[in-house]
């Protein structure tokens, strides 16, 4: 999930995205890979995917979890600026 994580701040998305989804291979409901998939996901501009990322942390660890509430914070900033 960290590979992914520097990769995707450093600007190479799509490599943190592969990370992200080794990371969920391992762990399907690791909440903190999906958020961050999520976000990787607004970063190219695909708001569908980091809502699907969003439906699936609310499916595993509920509206209240700080994932949910990070991803949808961002996802709202996203929809705001289009």
């Amino acid at each position: 999930n960290y590979l992914g994580y520097s990769h995707r701040m450093s600007g190479r998305i799509e490599v943190g995205l592969g990370y992200y989804e080794e990371a969920l291979r391992v762990n399907p409901d690791y909440t903190l890979a999906r958020e961050y998939m999520g976000e990787a996901y607004l970063q190219k501009g695909d708001l569908a995917a980091a809502k699907g990322q969003l439906a699936e942390i609310a499916a595993r660890a509920g509206t209240s979890s700080a994932e949910y509430l990070e991803l949808a914070k961002r996802i709202a900033a996203f929809e705001q600026d289009i």
